[in-house]
């Protein structure tokens, strides 16, 4: 799905350049607008695609101990579209790959043991959903998406939140996202699948962002925390921390 996804970047590197424009701004709720000014500029270029290369910690289980993960993502922004790798090393001589994607309405999670050895698979309607959620929720990596998608609405709730719909090849999904006083966004929450013994469970899940850095011409955030929202209590599982980020070069 990787080289699906670059091979999209690709057809898109000799098309036109799009600037960022704020001219319909007003169209979007008052706290986006805040965000969009303070992580943008005018008549720097449209993001089609990005890679992030990430650091940081991993655990399955609240009850396990952090293990350190390092990853790389690839995001498309013309239609909502990621693949992302991350790998695990509990023991010098052992290892754990795990592959997620999102692409034309299907996503997929992958397992390995040592890059080899299958150790588990998701697929199905739920999975779809659950990584059209991830895409979503990791936006502000990728921040003009937010001005030109049209894959995504929004609804205002108030001064320092907004309800944002995105729905592509017939998969709806929505989330809040919300900010602080300087504009930044700093969180999201939302409902999605997660799989438990007994088959799939809908569960509050979303994180938070922090430590705004510029990357380019792009202002956006290097730390972000996901967490499962549970009944026992929050069970935060993955800390990533940007190392790197390059936009339109597939």
């Amino acid at each position: 799905m990787k080289k699906e996804i670059l091979n999209f970047a690709l057809d898109r590197k000799n098309e036109q350049r799009r600037l960022v424009s704020f001219q319909n701004l007003d169209s979007f709720p008052e706290p986006v607008q805040r965000f969009l000014q303070l992580v943008l500029e005018e008549e720097t270029e449209v993001i089609y695609y990005s890679k992030m290369i990430h650091g940081g910690f991993f655990k399955t289980d609240p009850e396990r101990p952090w293990f350190k993960i390092k990853g790389h993502y690839h995001y498309l922004t013309d239609i909502p579209a990621f693949y992302w790798k991350g790998i695990v090393r509990p023991l010098p001589i052992l290892s754990i790959s795990a592959r997620d994607y999102y692409f034309k309405g299907k996503g997929e999670v992958k397992i390995k043991l040592n890059s080899v050895m299958p150790m588990g698979k998701s697929i199905g309607p739920e999975i779809d959903q659950a990584a059209l959620l991830r895409f979503l929720s990791e936006l502000a990596m990728i921040p003009t998406a937010f001005l030109t998608a049209d894959y995504l609405t929004w609804e205002e709730i108030n001064s320092t939140s907004a309800r944002v719909f995105i729905e592509d090849c017939g998969i709806k999904a929505d989330g809040v996202f919300r900010f602080n006083e300087k504009g930044e966004m700093i969180s999201f929450e939302s409902k999605r699948a997660r799989a438990i013994k007994k088959g799939i469970s809908f569960d509050k899940w979303g994180g938070y962002y922090k430590d705004y850095k510029k990357f380019g011409d792009y202002l956006v955030p290097t730390k972000f925390v996901g967490t499962w929202y549970l009944p026992d209590g929050d069970f935060d599982y993955i800390k990533f921390k940007v190392e790197n980020m390059e936009f339109n070069t597939p």
